[in-house]
């Protein structure tokens, strides 16, 4: 089997027509600097998946540079690619994050007749960057020609060392000279850009990676993204608007900067419902678990509607009280898909390593952690069935309502500010009724002038009757859960905003206001 398929190579190859490079170069209309690109992983593939894998490559390439406002040309060779742009670093910039790619080199394209002629033009490229410089030749060639790598390497490095360069030391050079021989072209060098290798985005099926904003459930996704996976995403909402805000930041980030080739959603459950429900009706010790079930369960439906072959978290073990192997073990019994942990043996500090290396670290970092509040006490070694009984006395309807709701988000195409930030405000509208949702005890110490307290959960739970017909603006302390609210409200049909920064920020405008005058 091996055989026939080194043959098939060797035939295709006998048959290959090599490109008219010359017609190539005026078509393209670009300067002679150029962008190769080193494979990696791909080419150790056989020849058919290699294949695979190489278009996907270029596709992704295609839609990186594409959707970047870049100009370019792309051409793919013996197991390079090269892209040809006037936008030499910004383009480096995002093949580098292309997966599938190992490395890569802006180098300076050259033709010629004759060793002597490439060494000629080897010498004009590289003359006064190894002036006065420890420095290394390395060659090597595809095609046939009457040289060999070895001798590019001396012939050059003697050129070199006429022309000013101080010595030759192939163990530790301060500059070594590329040259990369295919045919009667060669591709001059100083710089090996590292890139993140793995395989191309689209190679190895589809995801559901269950996220939070935080910094383990990104960098869990993006390493399932290296491995080829085409990753989409659900968020079970848990704090509102402020929450899938904050989530949307990362996740943009890594739909942007990272995901290319495919247009990666978001599902987003509202999981408030769920909440109230299992805080009023469950164990507290055994709240997280509970929780994390109806998370297992929801990606597992998103994951058969978008025909994805698993699901994906970022738990670690022993991170947190869910995510002990008693714990996770009782949490997976909820499905029947494939769950994946990229993150399982990775310390914090790794993870918020890699947040910060791959940019998400800032934006996570904004992001709070809800799940954690809902237990003081949680347990670390739940059993099955003391879980299962607490479940039995939530109602069997509760996910499938939050379901029929779900919302689905293109990441590549969304903005985060008009999707969410439309909902503060920095000064109440003239007529609008402000509602304050501070507790007593905080409206008795401040409140804006003609302002009326309410109570948050009873007014998300729509226990005040609210003229639609008016405007609205919310008030609490900091600004995020008057965010939430207003959010609830904008979903019934009233026109409601939040106050920007909340009472102290007002506080603080009114004071400066007072000090003016």
């Amino acid at each position: 089997m091996d055989n026939t398929c080194h043959e098939d190579e060797r035939r295709r190859a006998r048959n290959h027509k090599p490109c008219d490079h010359l017609h190539f170069k005026a078509w393209l209309d670009v300067p002679d600097v150029v962008l190769l690109l080193r494979l990696g992983e791909i080419a150790i593939k056989g020849f058919h998946t290699r294949r695979k894998f190489e278009k996907l490559l270029l596709r992704n390439v295609h839609d990186a540079l594409h959707s970047n406002g870049i100009e370019f040309k792309v051409k793919k060779e013996g197991g390079r690619v090269f892209v040809y742009s006037n936008e030499e670093s910004r383009a480096a910039q995002v093949l580098r994050r292309i997966f599938g790619v190992k490395s890569l080199s802006p180098a300076q394209e050259v033709e010629f007749e004759s060793l002597s002629d490439l060494v000629e033009k080897a010498a004009a490229y590289f003359s006064s960057t190894v002036k006065g410089k420890i420095f290394a030749v390395r060659a090597r060639r595809a095609g046939s020609h009457p040289f060999t790598s070895l001798d590019v390497e001396r012939e050059l490095g003697a050129r070199l060392l006429r022309e000013g360069g101080l010595r030759v030391d192939l163990e530790n050079p301060e500059v070594t000279a590329y040259v990369e021989v295919r045919g009667k072209r060669a591709y001059l060098f100083t710089e090996m850009i590292e890139a993140y290798g793995g395989l191309p985005i689209g190679s190895e099926g589809k995801v559901i990676a269950l996220v939070s904003g935080g910094f383990d459930s990104a960098v869990a996704a993006w390493y399932m993204l290296r491995r080829g996976a085409e990753v989409h995403y659900l968020l079970c909402s848990l704090g509102g608007p402020v929450h899938e805000a904050g989530a949307l930041h990362v996740l943009k980030i890594l739909a942007d900067d990272w995901s290319y080739g495919y247009k990666p959603k978001l599902y987003v459950v509202d999981f408030s419902e769920i909440i109230r429900e299992t805080r009023r009706r469950c164990d507290p010790s055994l709240l997280t678990v509970i929780l994390k079930r109806f998370m297992y369960r929801a990606a597992e439906a998103i994951a058969r509607r978008e025909g994805a072959e698993a699901i994906v978290t970022g738990e670690s073990l022993g991170q947190a009280s869910s995510q002990t192997l008693a714990n996770l073990a009782v949490s997976t019994a909820a499905v029947g898909i494939q769950i994946l942990r990229p993150l399982i043996g990775f310390d914090k500090d790794d993870i918020v390593a890699k947040a910060r290396e791959i940019g998400t670290y800032e934006a996570s970092a904004r992001v709070k952690e809800y799940c954690g509040v809902f237990s003081e006490h949680p347990k670390t070694r739940a059993k099955l069935e003391e879980v299962e009984r607490e479940e039995a006395k939530l109602d069997t309807s509760l996910l499938d309502r939050a379901l029929d709701n779900v919302r689905v988000y293109d990441l590549r195409s969304i903005s985060v500010e008009e999707s969410f930030e439309r909902l503060e405000v920095d000064e109440p509208p003239n007529g609008a009724v402000i509602i304050d949702l501070r507790s007593e005890d905080k409206v008795r110490s401040w409140s804006l002038p003609g302002s009326i307290r309410l109570d948050f959960d009873k007014l998300v739970e729509g226990l005040y009757s609210l003229d639609p017909t008016k405007k609205y603006v919310l008030l609490c302390e900091e600004g995020t859960l008057s965010l939430e609210a207003a959010y609830v409200l904008r979903k019934l049909g009233i026109e409601a905003y939040s106050l920007r920064g909340g009472a102290r920020r007002a506080q603080r405008k009114l004071s400066k206001r007072k000090g003016g005058s």
